[in-house]
Protein backbone atom coordinates (compact mmCIF):
# COMPACT_ATOMS: atom_id res chain seq x y z
CA UNK A 1 0.00 0.00 0.00
CA UNK A 2 1.50 3.50 -0.34
CA UNK A 3 0.63 6.67 2.00
CA UNK A 4 3.06 9.20 2.31
CA UNK A 5 3.76 8.97 5.96
CA UNK A 6 6.85 6.59 6.96
CA UNK A 7 6.20 2.88 8.55
CA UNK A 8 5.80 3.06 12.23
CA UNK A 9 6.21 -0.44 13.90
CA UNK A 10 3.37 -0.38 16.29
CA UNK A 11 2.71 -3.98 17.25
CA UNK A 12 4.67 -6.98 17.50
CA UNK A 13 3.29 -10.83 18.18
CA UNK A 14 4.59 -14.31 18.33
CA UNK A 15 3.29 -14.66 14.74
CA UNK A 16 2.70 -10.95 13.13
CA UNK A 17 3.51 -7.46 13.08
CA UNK A 18 1.11 -4.20 12.66
CA UNK A 19 2.63 -1.24 10.99
CA UNK A 20 1.08 2.22 11.00
CA UNK A 21 0.87 4.40 7.73
CA UNK A 22 -0.95 7.12 8.72
CA UNK A 23 -4.42 6.39 9.71
CA UNK A 24 -3.99 2.71 8.91
CA UNK A 25 -2.72 0.08 10.84
CA UNK A 26 -1.86 -2.94 8.27
CA UNK A 27 -0.82 -6.42 10.06
CA UNK A 28 1.38 -8.83 8.06
CA UNK A 29 2.96 -12.05 9.05
CA UNK A 30 6.35 -12.31 10.62
CA UNK A 31 9.04 -13.27 7.76
CA UNK A 32 12.33 -13.91 9.78
CA UNK A 33 15.74 -14.57 7.43
CA UNK A 34 17.38 -17.12 8.61
CA UNK A 35 20.90 -16.90 9.43
CA UNK A 36 23.52 -17.11 6.57
CA UNK A 37 25.67 -20.00 8.84
CA UNK A 38 22.58 -21.69 9.33
CA UNK A 39 22.42 -25.78 8.97
CA UNK A 40 19.76 -27.10 6.72
CA UNK A 41 17.73 -28.11 9.39
CA UNK A 42 17.42 -24.84 10.94
CA UNK A 43 16.35 -23.03 7.28
CA UNK A 44 13.37 -26.06 6.85
CA UNK A 45 12.75 -24.94 10.57
CA UNK A 46 12.76 -21.26 9.64
CA UNK A 47 10.79 -22.03 6.64
CA UNK A 48 8.41 -23.65 8.46
CA UNK A 49 7.71 -21.12 11.34
CA UNK A 50 7.20 -18.84 8.52
CA UNK A 51 4.67 -20.74 6.83
CA UNK A 52 2.71 -21.13 9.91
CA UNK A 53 2.74 -17.06 10.69
CA UNK A 54 1.38 -16.94 7.27
CA UNK A 55 -1.48 -19.46 7.70
CA UNK A 56 -2.61 -17.65 10.98
CA UNK A 57 -2.66 -14.48 9.30
CA UNK A 58 -5.18 -15.94 6.36
CA UNK A 59 -7.10 -18.12 9.34
CA UNK A 60 -7.63 -14.41 11.25
CA UNK A 61 -8.36 -12.78 7.51
CA UNK A 62 -10.81 -15.54 7.46
CA UNK A 63 -12.17 -14.81 11.29
CA UNK A 64 -12.99 -11.25 10.30
CA UNK A 65 -15.19 -11.97 7.44
CA UNK A 66 -16.77 -14.25 8.82
CA UNK A 67 -17.78 -12.38 11.64
CA UNK A 68 -18.66 -9.34 9.06
CA UNK A 69 -19.54 -5.85 10.90
CA UNK A 70 -19.90 -6.58 14.60
CA UNK A 71 -20.40 -3.91 17.59
CA UNK A 72 -17.44 -3.75 19.31
CA UNK A 73 -15.26 -5.39 16.67
CA UNK A 74 -12.91 -3.39 15.00
CA UNK A 75 -13.83 -3.37 11.14
CA UNK A 76 -10.59 -3.78 8.44
CA UNK A 77 -10.66 -1.81 5.66
CA UNK A 78 -9.15 -4.38 3.82
CA UNK A 79 -8.22 -8.24 4.47
CA UNK A 80 -6.09 -10.38 2.14
CA UNK A 81 -3.87 -13.20 2.02
CA UNK A 82 -0.90 -11.36 3.05
CA UNK A 83 -1.68 -8.55 5.14
CA UNK A 84 -4.80 -6.78 7.34
CA UNK A 85 -5.85 -2.95 7.15
CA UNK A 86 -7.54 -1.47 9.89
CA UNK A 87 -8.19 2.30 11.20
CA UNK A 88 -5.27 3.28 13.21
CA UNK A 89 -6.88 4.44 16.81
CA UNK A 90 -4.36 7.00 18.18
CA UNK A 91 -5.54 5.97 22.06
CA UNK A 92 -3.71 2.59 21.39
CA UNK A 93 -4.65 -0.68 23.97
CA UNK A 94 -6.70 -0.85 26.87
CA UNK A 95 -3.08 -2.20 28.75
CA UNK A 96 -1.43 0.43 27.34
CA UNK A 97 -3.71 2.92 28.11
CA UNK A 98 -4.87 1.96 31.77
CA UNK A 99 -0.70 2.10 33.11
CA UNK A 100 -0.43 5.21 31.86
CA UNK A 101 -3.66 6.83 33.18
CA UNK A 102 -4.14 4.28 36.25
CA UNK A 103 -4.72 6.74 38.76
CA UNK A 104 -6.88 9.02 36.71
CA UNK A 105 -9.32 5.62 35.59
CA UNK A 106 -12.39 4.96 37.70
CA UNK A 107 -14.34 2.38 38.61
CA UNK A 108 -17.51 3.46 37.23
CA UNK A 109 -14.99 4.02 33.97
CA UNK A 110 -13.24 0.59 34.44
CA UNK A 111 -16.90 -1.31 35.06
CA UNK A 112 -18.16 0.56 31.89
CA UNK A 113 -15.03 -0.91 29.34
CA UNK A 114 -15.92 -4.94 31.15
CA UNK A 115 -19.43 -4.12 30.42
CA UNK A 116 -18.49 -3.13 26.47
CA UNK A 117 -16.02 -6.11 26.41
CA UNK A 118 -18.44 -8.68 27.75
CA UNK A 119 -21.24 -7.96 25.46
CA UNK A 120 -18.84 -8.31 22.55
CA UNK A 121 -17.79 -11.71 23.39
CA UNK A 122 -21.13 -12.32 23.42
CA UNK A 123 -21.91 -11.13 20.07
CA UNK A 124 -18.84 -12.67 18.78
CA UNK A 125 -19.95 -15.90 20.25
CA UNK A 126 -23.10 -15.52 18.95
CA UNK A 127 -21.65 -15.57 15.59
CA UNK A 128 -20.34 -18.90 16.52
CA UNK A 129 -16.44 -17.85 17.16
CA UNK A 130 -14.66 -18.55 20.22
CA UNK A 131 -12.08 -15.76 21.09
CA UNK A 132 -9.25 -17.52 22.60
CA UNK A 133 -6.73 -14.65 23.26
CA UNK A 134 -9.12 -12.31 25.78
CA UNK A 135 -6.43 -9.44 27.05
CA UNK A 136 -6.56 -5.77 27.65
CA UNK A 137 -3.76 -5.62 24.86
CA UNK A 138 -6.32 -6.90 22.52
CA UNK A 139 -8.86 -4.35 23.27
CA UNK A 140 -8.52 -0.87 21.54
CA UNK A 141 -9.62 2.30 22.25
CA UNK A 142 -11.37 5.06 19.60
CA UNK A 143 -11.23 8.84 19.95
CA UNK A 144 -14.61 8.12 22.60
CA UNK A 145 -12.65 5.57 24.56
CA UNK A 146 -14.88 3.13 23.96
CA UNK A 147 -13.44 -0.41 23.59
CA UNK A 148 -12.89 -2.37 19.90
CA UNK A 149 -11.27 -5.55 19.92
CA UNK A 150 -9.14 -7.25 17.85
CA UNK A 151 -7.15 -9.93 17.15
CA UNK A 152 -8.59 -13.43 16.35
CA UNK A 153 -5.04 -15.12 15.46
CA UNK A 154 -5.92 -17.77 17.51
CA UNK A 155 -9.92 -18.01 17.37
CA UNK A 156 -12.14 -20.53 16.38
CA UNK A 157 -14.74 -20.95 14.15
CA UNK A 158 -17.23 -23.07 15.35
CA UNK A 159 -19.48 -25.09 12.55
CA UNK A 160 -23.24 -25.23 12.54
CA UNK A 161 -23.23 -29.06 13.29
CA UNK A 162 -21.47 -28.55 16.39
CA UNK A 163 -23.21 -27.85 19.71
CA UNK A 164 -21.54 -24.42 21.04
CA UNK A 165 -21.96 -25.03 24.32
CA UNK A 166 -20.20 -28.31 24.56
CA UNK A 167 -17.85 -27.62 21.78
CA UNK A 168 -13.91 -27.75 22.66
CA UNK A 169 -11.37 -27.17 20.16
CA UNK A 170 -8.53 -29.44 19.54
CA UNK A 171 -6.56 -26.28 22.02
CA UNK A 172 -9.00 -26.89 24.77
CA UNK A 173 -10.95 -23.76 23.77
CA UNK A 174 -14.35 -23.57 24.64
CA UNK A 175 -17.12 -21.13 25.93
CA UNK A 176 -16.22 -21.47 29.53
CA UNK A 177 -12.35 -20.57 28.61
CA UNK A 178 -13.51 -17.64 26.70
CA UNK A 179 -14.80 -16.61 29.95
CA UNK A 180 -12.26 -17.77 32.21
CA UNK A 181 -10.02 -15.68 30.20
CA UNK A 182 -12.50 -12.99 30.21
CA UNK A 183 -12.46 -13.01 33.85
CA UNK A 184 -9.00 -12.50 34.04
CA UNK A 185 -9.07 -9.50 32.03
CA UNK A 186 -11.86 -7.86 34.66
CA UNK A 187 -9.20 -9.50 37.30
CA UNK A 188 -6.20 -7.37 35.79
CA UNK A 189 -8.76 -4.04 35.17
CA UNK A 190 -10.28 -4.25 38.21
CA UNK A 191 -6.79 -5.07 40.34
CA UNK A 192 -3.63 -3.70 38.44
CA UNK A 193 -2.76 -7.78 38.93
CA UNK A 194 -2.34 -10.66 36.09
CA UNK A 195 -3.56 -13.57 36.46
CA UNK A 196 -4.41 -16.44 33.89
CA UNK A 197 -4.70 -20.28 33.51
CA UNK A 198 -4.88 -22.74 31.01
CA UNK A 199 -6.79 -26.70 31.13
CA UNK A 200 -4.14 -28.82 28.96
CA UNK A 201 -5.43 -32.45 30.08
CA UNK A 202 -2.36 -34.18 28.40
CA UNK A 203 0.09 -32.90 30.63
CA UNK A 204 1.27 -34.94 33.25
CA UNK A 205 1.09 -32.51 36.29
CA UNK A 206 -0.21 -29.17 36.97
CA UNK A 207 2.55 -26.34 35.88
CA UNK A 208 1.83 -23.51 38.33
CA UNK A 209 5.58 -22.27 39.01
CA UNK A 210 4.46 -18.85 37.62
CA UNK A 211 2.37 -16.85 39.86
CA UNK A 212 0.63 -14.85 36.65
CA UNK A 213 0.06 -17.65 34.22
CA UNK A 214 -0.81 -21.62 35.14
CA UNK A 215 -1.07 -24.60 33.43
CA UNK A 216 -3.64 -27.01 35.21
CA UNK A 217 -4.52 -31.04 34.08
CA UNK A 218 -8.31 -30.43 35.29
CA UNK A 219 -10.27 -27.34 35.87
CA UNK A 220 -8.81 -25.75 38.78
CA UNK A 221 -10.87 -25.65 42.18
CA UNK A 222 -11.33 -22.20 44.01
CA UNK A 223 -8.72 -22.80 46.24
CA UNK A 224 -6.01 -22.63 43.16
CA UNK A 225 -7.21 -19.18 42.14
CA UNK A 226 -6.65 -16.03 43.33
CA UNK A 227 -8.74 -14.54 46.80
CA UNK A 228 -11.16 -11.96 45.16
CA UNK A 229 -13.11 -11.05 48.14
CA UNK A 230 -11.40 -7.70 48.03
CA UNK A 231 -11.53 -7.00 44.51
CA UNK A 232 -13.47 -4.97 42.90
CA UNK A 233 -16.64 -6.87 41.12
CA UNK A 234 -14.70 -10.14 42.57
CA UNK A 235 -17.85 -11.97 43.14
CA UNK A 236 -18.25 -11.83 39.20
CA UNK A 237 -14.48 -12.57 38.38
CA UNK A 238 -14.88 -15.72 40.34
CA UNK A 239 -17.81 -16.89 39.01
CA UNK A 240 -16.17 -16.74 35.62
CA UNK A 241 -13.18 -19.01 36.59
CA UNK A 242 -14.74 -21.79 38.75
CA UNK A 243 -16.03 -24.60 36.44
CA UNK A 244 -19.46 -24.50 38.05
CA UNK A 245 -19.68 -20.52 37.57
CA UNK A 246 -21.18 -18.97 34.43
CA UNK A 247 -21.39 -21.05 31.57
CA UNK A 248 -22.11 -18.30 28.77
CA UNK A 249 -21.36 -14.64 28.58
CA UNK A 250 -24.77 -13.59 28.42
CA UNK A 251 -24.86 -15.14 32.10
CA UNK A 252 -21.41 -12.84 32.97
CA UNK A 253 -23.55 -9.75 30.61
CA UNK A 254 -26.37 -10.04 33.21
CA UNK A 255 -24.36 -10.33 36.32
CA UNK A 256 -22.01 -6.84 34.76
CA UNK A 257 -25.19 -4.93 33.60
CA UNK A 258 -26.84 -5.08 37.20
CA UNK A 259 -23.78 -5.14 39.19
CA UNK A 260 -22.35 -1.65 41.34
CA UNK A 261 -20.48 0.45 39.69
CA UNK A 262 -18.33 1.21 42.42
CA UNK A 263 -16.17 -0.78 44.96
CA UNK A 264 -17.28 -1.49 48.57
CA UNK A 265 -15.04 1.52 49.84
CA UNK A 266 -17.33 4.33 47.56
CA UNK A 267 -20.79 2.78 48.78
CA UNK A 268 -23.16 5.18 50.64
CA UNK A 269 -23.60 3.19 53.92
CA UNK A 270 -27.61 2.38 54.05
CA UNK A 271 -27.58 2.52 58.02
CA UNK A 272 -29.36 5.34 59.48
CA UNK A 273 -29.10 6.35 63.40
CA UNK A 274 -31.47 8.27 65.58
CA UNK A 275 -30.46 11.87 66.62
CA UNK A 276 -27.64 11.75 64.08
CA UNK A 277 -25.64 14.89 63.85
CA UNK A 278 -23.28 15.49 60.95
CA UNK A 279 -20.32 16.83 62.29
CA UNK A 280 -17.61 16.78 59.85
CA UNK A 281 -17.97 17.08 56.16
CA UNK A 282 -14.40 16.73 53.80
CA UNK A 283 -12.70 15.95 50.74
CA UNK A 284 -9.87 12.87 51.42
CA UNK A 285 -8.62 10.65 48.56
CA UNK A 286 -9.31 7.73 48.02
CA UNK A 287 -6.06 5.96 49.04
CA UNK A 288 -6.32 7.06 52.69
CA UNK A 289 -10.03 5.39 53.22
CA UNK A 290 -9.60 1.67 54.97
CA UNK A 291 -10.43 -0.31 52.20
CA UNK A 292 -9.16 2.18 48.61
CA UNK A 293 -10.40 0.66 45.64
CA UNK A 294 -8.82 0.01 42.18
CA UNK A 295 -9.03 4.45 41.35
CA UNK A 296 -6.97 5.89 43.48
CA UNK A 297 -6.70 9.04 42.79
CA UNK A 298 -10.70 10.07 42.99
CA UNK A 299 -11.31 12.40 45.72
CA UNK A 300 -14.22 11.02 48.13
CA UNK A 301 -17.15 12.95 50.17
CA UNK A 302 -16.43 11.74 53.36
CA UNK A 303 -19.59 12.44 56.16
CA UNK A 304 -18.66 12.28 59.55
CA UNK A 305 -21.81 11.36 61.71
CA UNK A 306 -21.98 10.78 65.41
CA UNK A 307 -24.93 8.74 67.49
CA UNK A 308 -24.20 8.80 70.89
CA UNK A 309 -21.06 7.56 71.61
CA UNK A 310 -20.40 6.35 67.81
CA UNK A 311 -18.72 7.64 64.97
CA UNK A 312 -18.98 6.87 61.94
CA UNK A 313 -17.63 7.76 58.32
CA UNK A 314 -20.13 7.53 55.62
CA UNK A 315 -19.21 7.89 52.12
Amino acid sequence: MNNNDGPELIGLGRTGRVMRYGNIAVKTANIWTAPEDASERTRIGWEHMIELNMESLKHEGLVYCHLGHVQGVIKPCKVSDTEIQMPYLRQGSLSGYLRAHSDSVDSIQRSRWLQEAAHTIRRVHERRVLVADIATRNFLLDENLSLQMCDFTESVIVSNDEEMANFVSEDFVSVKFDIARFGSMMYEVTSGSRYEFYVVPEIDTDLDDDPESKTFKAWPTAEKLPNTDNVFLGGIIRRCWVRDGFLTMQEVCHALDNADQKPAALKASATYWKDTDIIKVELIPERELPNPGPSQGIITFCIILRAGEDVRIIH
